[in-house]
């Protein structure tokens, strides 16, 4: 015991001799709290763009969290796998976005995101009643992600092209006939116009198919896609641009490289059906710059009860398992859940949104459109159009194969170096290989 006061006594003593060996205490340097950072790797589509900035700016005004973020060159296809693959190295980033469930559920499925009940939990946040029915919990009650956003299909049109040909614009309920029609109506390929942009994605290739519900798997876990729905739709797709020239054939929109956001940057085709989410690229005239109004209206329909159904894609904000920063990751991701659609201009996945909200949320739209759309216009085309929302992306196993697959043999087919036969028995064969690994 002596021994351990007599070394307490003599550090005091030397601790002393220092603050005092000059007559004077020395002056104790100050300590600045380290900067409170979270970093975040979004679509390369939205990580250059004003909204994002400004909505990173806000959050960082609020919180005092300074957002850093990592930018990913190429296509949204190929930063969604580079950002995999570096997750499965062992990435640091802090949020991981993921704008549909076919890719939630690839990144759930390798295991990349920290669970968040028990952290939402302690933080004092009622995500039941904030986000209820948008939370995707796994069969144990845990969940990895907050919806940010709710994408809806709609079908816009070109108002001017639609003027000048004297046709009246579309309105819902609608079948895919009248869709036909009038894309014929409105189609002078001589003038390089066509009434209709069909892209060459997946929700677009068999959209007919999917509209029906008709299953992509068979009850045994393979490939359904021999079901004639598919043939059809497919085929549907294709003929649309080669034979009755409705749209550009596919090859000359491969050599036009018609991607993602070709429809807003053409004057030339008068219908074009994506999310909503689209909007914000039509009210974006400096990255955007056009001098003709659209419009929008709900998508057709077969006119069968059973293809009633619009289509929705849902948008997450997850925190990386490996996050350097947990914390600020966490408060990030709650605030982007309630707060990003105000700067995208898109529709929340909020629970119990008032008629007032809901019109708030299609006022900002519809006031950014320059007179193009009205909130009445919104709130037909999206939510008041008699139609069932189901999910438009493919989910299950090996989903992110299915697609590419469907997408690479039906631009086979497409350009004619396959025939309709084959590439439907090539789609069925290639993905029953690929769900023999899963």
């Amino acid at each position: 015991m002596k021994k351990k006061l007599l070394v307490c006594a003599l550090g005091t003593l030397l601790i002393g001799g220092m603050l005092f060996a000059n007559g004077k205490p020395e002056q104790q340097e100050k300590i600045t709290p380290p900067e409170q950072v979270v970093t975040t790797i979004p679509l390369s589509s939205y990580a250059t763009e004003a909204w994002y900035k400004a909505m990173n700016d806000a959050f960082t005004a609020q919180t005092g969290i300074k957002v850093e973020v990592q930018v990913t060159p190429g296509t949204n296809d190929e930063q969604v796998a580079k950002v995999n693959l570096d997750l499965l190295a062992g990435s640091k980033v802090d949020v991981i976005p993921t704008l549909g469930p076919r890719d939630l559920n690839t990144r759930l499925d390798a295991g990349f995101f920290a669970p968040l009940k028990k952290a939402t939990t302690a933080s004092g946040v009622d995500v039941r009643s904030i986000w209820g029915k948008y939370i995707m919990y796994d069969p144990n009650g845990e969940f990895y992600s907050i919806p940010t956003k709710q994408e809806i299909y709609c079908l816009y049109y070109n108002k001017t092209m639609f003027d000048k040909a004297g046709i009246p614009y579309p309105k819902a309920p609608w079948t895919w006939d009248d869709f036909e029609k009038t894309a014929q109506m409105l189609t002078n390929a001589q003038q390089n116009e066509y009434g209709a942009l069909m892209r060459l994605e997946t929700p677009h290739i068999i959209i007919k198919a999917l509209q029906e519900q008709v299953p992509l798997y068979k009850a045994d876990g393979t490939s359904n896609f021999d079901d004639p729905a598919f043939t059809k739709s497919l085929q549907w797709f294709k003929e649309l641009g080669s034979s009755k020239k409705y749209q550009m054939d596919v090859k000359q929109l491969l050599a036009e490289k018609a991607s993602w956001n070709y429809w807003a940057t053409v004057d030339n085709m008068a219908m074009f059906i994506q999310g909503n989410w689209f909007t914000r690229l039509l009210n974006s005239p400096s990255d955007y710059p056009r001098d003709w109004k659209y419009g929008v209206v709900a998508i057709p329909t077969t006119g069968k009860p059973e293809s009633a159904n619009n289509f929705v894609s849902m948008a997450y904000a997850s925190i990386n398992k490996n996050a350097a920063h947990p914390k600020e990751a966490l408060e990030y991701i709650l605030w982007l859940g309630q707060n990003q659609w105000r700067f995208e201009k898109g529709i929340p996945a909020l629970e119990n949104m008032s008629e007032e909200d809901l019109a708030n949320v299609f006022k900002s739209t519809a006031d950014a459109s320059n007179g193009s759309i009205t909130v009445d216009d919104l709130n037909k085309a999206l939510i008041d159009n008699a139609l069932n929302v189901i999910n438009v992306d493919i989910v299950g196993p090996a989903a992110a194969e299915y697609n590419q697959i469907i997408k690479e043999e039906a631009e086979r087919y497409c350009i004619d170096q396959q025939t309709l036969q084959v590439t439907v028995q090539r789609i069925k064969q290639r993905m029953d290989e690929v769900l023999k690994n899963v």
